[in-house]
């Protein structure tokens, strides 16, 4: 069985190493593609380094497209030569669609799988149609998703999301302050700019509190000559990081699927983001939804108070990491729907990538 994973940012990587770990358990089956760290550590051989695909948002992305398209055409060459059997993408719905769409002379041989839907309810609603054609299998993280793809004849099931299966031990919380600017090298960035000023005043402000700002490998040596500071910590171990993260008293972060692991630690958070102009422009054109965050959107009200672009300043967001220290009515009642939310995310609390290689194994009728 020769099976294909494609996935080219840091949350996709960690959906992708559960799948890998629990596909290994059938030794006959010959795994390979496009991962990060944690997909190695399942022992995955990345055909290119994840840090590549390292751009977001429109303007971001047009000023490396010759990049972009030579990393395309490597993949897609790579692709045509392994012959798979069954071809995974991961989120990532620009890239992952286009690839599948040049690939689609392998179809009588290959079966096309989806994981993560791309948010047609957000924007571009055009994309269920597109990818109803293309695939042949979608796996969503939310419930209300399957019906968009599903009135377009693509079998959607809807499995959950795997960070909420991962039980991890809640950890009292110390006095510590977390900040995470984000995953992609541009992202941080962006954000930096105004982060590095928030994060300054924060140690004289909250002089109490550890202050940690916590990222990947990638990015620590960028973070390390903006911010001076010794006594504001900047940590990108894996297990470090996670550690810190249960322990944290309040987080501010940007918006991401990094939310969705403080949910999960029942951290209280407040959420940042910013992007180039032009991309801004856009998506405040486009965009149908209210909110960035998850549980924001599905709760349809501001659980995790957002600071996006414009709103995100020092003046905003110290003023509500004040309110979140001094007020425990804010902390609990945020942690009271983080728990109701985690809830929703599993399919009768399930593990998620059990559940799509089960369904795997009556969609290639192949011995998985």
């Amino acid at each position: 069985m020769r099976i294909i994973i494609l996935a080219t940012e840091p949350s996709g990587d960690f959906l992708g190493a559960k799948l890998i770990k629990n596909l290994k358990k059938n030794k006959k089956a010959v795994i390979s593609g496009v991962g990060g760290e944690q997909m190695k550590a399942e022992g995955f051989q990345s055909w290119v380094q994840i840090n590549q695909f390292n751009a977001i948002g429109i303007f971001e992305v047009l000023i490396r497209i010759l990049k972009f398209l030579k990393l395309f055409k490597f993949i897609q060459r790579k692709i045509l030569d392994f012959k798979p059997d069954i071809l995974i993408t991961i989120d990532s719905p620009s890239f992952s669609y286009r690839i599948v769409k040049r690939l689609q002379c392998l179809r009588n041989k290959t079966r096309f799988i989806h994981y993560v839907a791309p948010t047609v309810w957000a924007w571009k609603s055009y994309r269920a149609k597109i990818f109803s054609k293309l695939y042949d299998q979608m796996f969503t993280l939310f419930d209300f998703e399957p019906k968009y793809f599903q009135k377009f004849g693509l079998e959607t099931d809807f499995v959950g999301h795997q960070i909420f299966f991962d039980k991890k031990v809640i950890k009292k919380k110390k006095k510590y302050i977390s900040f995470f600017p984000g995953s992609r090298t541009i992202e941080i960035k962006n954000n930096m700019k105004k982060l590095q000023e928030i994060i300054v005043k924060c140690e004289k402000i909250f002089s109490e509190f550890d202050i940690f700002i916590l990222t990947l490998n990638d990015q620590a040596k960028y973070i390390k000559e903006i911010i001076k500071s010794k006594k504001i910590r900047i940590i990108s171990d894996y297990t470090k990081k996670h550690q810190i993260m249960r322990e944290t008293y309040l987080a501010v972060a940007a918006s991401g699927s990094v939310t969705l692991e403080l949910i999960k630690y029942k951290v209280p958070t407040l959420v940042f983001y910013e992007t180039h102009w032009l991309t801004k422009s856009i998506l405040k054109l486009f965009v149908k939804v209210k909110y960035a965050s998850l549980i924001n959107i599905v709760y349809k009200k501001e659980i995790i108070p957002e600071f996006l672009f414009n709103k995100f300043n020092s003046q905003n967001i110290i003023g509500a990491m004040k309110d979140f220290i001094k007020k425990k009515d804010l902390r609990s009642n945020q942690i009271k729907h983080f728990e109701n939310f985690q809830k929703k995310m599993l399919f009768n609390n399930k593990n998620p990538s059990a559940l799509i290689i089960n369904k795997l194994k009556n969609l290639t009728l192949i011995n998985l």
